[in-house]
């Protein structure tokens, strides 16, 4: 009930004026504040600033019950309270970005040009979900032993796993999830009598030094498990080879880079990594994980004829209060197909696209010759002389309206819908081949799609002699003057 009427005071707000942060309720200031100083650079796996001992923070305890497990905020009434929003508001103004994203100006740029092939888009309407099931990425628990100021906002490794049951639960579908907690495959040992129909593990570990990893479905008992801190860079990717695991060049270009040419023979890069680049956060000062980078970088090995498997990681380590099932469940990976026992195989072969968050679609792509009845996936490997291939990419928002979190999430979540103002944003899907050429594009209005009706694009393309086809979805906010990445897929690889 408290934010229907936060959104209806807030809408009728819109009518005289463009709301600004000191609109904003004191969950989202709270919130916002508490993620940037969570997310700064001091607040590290090396223990440099003690979080809680931070004044603003400290004023912010003091003014706040916080219920972690139903991820839940009282606001408290007493003398501590007193001048706390003058100081969030002031704060978070000094930490805000004004200045216009370059990719949006690069958007806008080209917008006038016409789509090199003419996409044919059709609205589905059925209530049947896409076959798939989701992945869920780099997700850490309270035995990594890093951010050791925020213990107090870490899941145990049984509570992350029912609350992601409960995520999937609620959208009537399965999942198999990777705890990968830094140098220790503990975690999947405590869960492991849980899984279930529903939800399933795969065991994993977060790897390496200055550089990191992600090993997933490694051995039991490998002898390297703890010796990650030795190796960095391409040394990390040669020791990883024992585990026998999927192994992933996590977050490439977070701080020190790990260039392309240095991934050897991985066999995947994690192109996006945690919430904290995308919407509602691209307005605080928070560097990261230079997702973009990243998602260049694989592009860039593409057009050299790698083909390393692109997944997205929430890289969860710790509750970002108001945002704990938002920060833990995206950015997620959606594998379209039926058996979860097999999302090793899937991920090798790279039939997986991902969604960075939770009002984007499942993306699934797949491409036909013209001459032909059968159907390619992503991460095929298809040979044939002929050129002409039929292209078609499904989007399913059968989940897109699901809960999330509670009151105090859809606090915040209402506020930011309205900060951003919906009317002047589109959504934007664009195909690339091998050369990162963009083959062709569409709009479209995303508030005709929902649980019932879902959209599929079609074209055709004339293939080089070796070629992709692959597929990003994009927003295009015109008030933020932003782009923001939604979701993206594996290539098909022709010849």
């Amino acid at each position: 009930m408290k934010f229907l009427t936060l959104a209806l005071l807030l809408s009728f707000n819109t009518f005289a004026k463009d709301l600004t942060i000191n609109d904003a309720p004191m969950e989202w200031l709270i919130s916002s504040t508490l993620a940037e100083k969570m997310y700064d650079d001091d607040f590290d796996e090396n223990h440099k600033h003690d979080f809680k001992k931070d004044p603003l923070v400290t004023e912010i305890l003091q003014s706040i019950k916080y219920d972690p497990l139903n991820d839940e905020m009282i606001i408290l009434n007493n003398k501590s309270t007193e001048g706390l929003k003058e100081k969030l508001i002031s704060y978070l103004s000094k930490n805000f970005i004004n200045k216009t994203d370059q990719k949006y100006l690069t958007w806008k740029q080209n917008s006038h040009k016409k789509s090199p092939q003419k996409v044919r888009l059709f609205k589905v309407k059925t209530k049947r979900k896409s076959e798939g099931y989701y992945y869920f990425n780099h997700v850490h628990t309270d035995i990594s032993q890093d951010n050791s100021s925020l213990k107090w906002l870490k899941i145990s490794p049984k509570n992350t796993f029912k609350i992601i049951e409960s995520f999937l639960k609620r959208r009537n579908t399965q999942g198999v999830v990777a705890f990968t907690d830094h140098d220790t495959d503990k975690a999947f040992d405590q869960v492991s009598s849980l899984q279930n129909n529903i939800l399933s593990t795969l065991r994993g570990v977060e790897w390496g030094g200055a550089t990191h990893m992600c090993l997933i479905d490694i051995d039991k008992d490998w002898s390297e498990l703890s010796n990650g801190r030795k190796y960095e860079g391409e040394e990390s990717i040669k020791m990883s080879r024992s585990s026998n695991g999927f192994r992933i060049v996590n977050h490439p270009n977070r701080k020190k880079v790990f260039p392309y040419t240095s991934w050897g023979d991985a066999n995947g890069v994690e192109v996006w990594n945690t919430i904290m680049e995308g919407a509602p956060f691209t307005r605080l000062n928070l560097k990261r994980s230079n997702n973009r980078d990243a998602l260049k970088q694989w592009n860039d090995s593409l057009k050299q004829n790698k083909q390393y498997t692109a997944v997205a990681g929430s890289d969860f380590h710790f509750i970002i209060p108001c945002l704990r099932d938002r920060s833990l469940h995206y950015p997620a990976n959606f594998i379209p197909a039926k058996d979860t026992a097999k999302a090793r195989e899937y991920l090798d072969q790279g039939r997986v696209s991902f969604l960075t968050r939770p009002t984007a679609p499942k993306l699934t792509l797949k491409a036909k010759f013209t001459n032909q009845s059968h159907w390619h996936h992503m991460g095929d490997r298809v040979f044939n002389s002929d050129k002409n291939i039929e292209v078609e990419l499904y989007a399913d928002f059968s989940d897109v309206h699901k809960r999330i979190g509670g009151a105090c999430y859809n606090t915040i979540n209402t506020f930011y819908k309205l900060f951003t103002f919906w009317k002047k944003r589109f959504w934007e899907v664009r195909f690339y081949n091998k050369n990162g050429d963009v083959i062709a594009k569409r709009t479209l209005n995303a508030k005709k799609y929902n649980s019932k009706n879902h959209f599929r694009m079609t074209f055709p393309y004339e293939l080089n002699d070796s070629d992709i086809i692959r597929a990003e979805l994009w927003e295009i906010n015109k008030k933020n003057r932003s782009v923001d990445l939604l979701g993206a897929t594996n290539p098909i690889y022709f010849n």
